[in-house]
């Protein structure tokens, strides 16, 4: 499959941000500030409405609805609150920043993992190690490298890939980054992900990544098959939206991490005693 244009991607991205900001955004304003056709553009909208960035409306598109998170039987000190679109893709394009070209990524399960792949497409040489068949499919049109698909043992309805195959991929490989959605550290640093059939996997790959990248998402809390995968200490890096960030800044800086980015949307924390600091 041909992969996309860096032209077309950006244009798309933009288009998912202007609706996300706007809400609501009609085809002939995004013609006049893109300077392509209606036709692009209704052709760009669909892709966008299919891959859950937006839903169309007549004569243009309007922002999906806010992901909230359902109630938790894990204690948190995180009130629930939406996590939006606007957030999710700038986290993305914040965990692409810590990636070079020619490195190798496992990319973990998730939705706003998946956003990170369309930004991947500058990346050179990239290999993308994934298990969640639905990245596959994105990755087959943005990226420039190698996909490796981990597993041989299908987890439904989710669409996740298990089993001695996913071991070996991640025995056999160098991994430079491992980027997991994981929940809210709890008091002693637990890190946690809502797929406990991929537990000790996701461990393997802790354990074998030169750099660990992990997004804070409070809906990784919302199912009772939560396990743990490892403790905030092995993490170089963690991205956060502000919400959460305001609730665990004091936390993070205790256990010795710093602000390396801000948007003042989105924060990028780096541990000082992995990094060097």
């Amino acid at each position: 499959m041909p992969r996309k244009s860096s032209n077309l991607l950006k244009r798309r991205l933009k288009i998912a941000e202007l609706v996300g900001r706007q809400g609501e955004i009609k085809v002939d304003d995004l013609s006049a500030l893109l300077g392509v056709t209606g036709v692009t553009i209704r052709g760009d909208l669909n892709y966008l409405e299919q891959q859950g960035y937006l839903k169309r409306s007549f004569g243009g598109a309007i922002a999906t609805p806010a992901v909230s998170a359902l109630p938790s039987k894990y204690e948190s000190s995180v009130s629930v609150q939406p996590v939006d679109l606007l957030h999710k893709l700038e986290i993305a394009r914040q965990c692409t920043r810590l990636i070079s070209d020619e490195e190798t990524v496992f990319l973990g399960q998730g939705e706003t993992c998946r956003r990170i792949i369309p930004f991947l497409c500058e990346k050179k040489k990239l290999r993308l190690i994934v298990n969640d068949l639905q990245h596959v499919l994105l990755a087959e049109q943005y990226l420039h490298g190698k996909i490796i698909v981990a597993g041989d043992e299908v987890i439904r309805p989710e669409s996740l890939l298990t089993g001695q195959a996913f071991d070996d991929v991640i025995q056999r490989s160098t991994i430079d980054h491992c980027i997991l959605e994981v929940s809210p550290p709890g008091a002693n640093g637990g890190l946690m992900i809502n797929q406990s059939l991929l537990a000790s996997s996701y461990q393997r790959c802790f354990d074998k990544a030169a750099n660990i990248i992990s997004i804070f998402d409070p809906v990784c809390e919302i199912s009772g098959t939560a396990s743990m995968i490892g403790n905030i200490c092995q993490v170089k890096n963690l991205v956060t939206c502000r919400f959460i960030n305001e609730q665990y800044q004091q936390f993070l800086s205790e256990v010795g991490f710093n602000i390396c980015y801000s948007n003042n949307e989105c924060f990028t924390w780096s541990n000082r005693n992995l990094s060097g600091e």
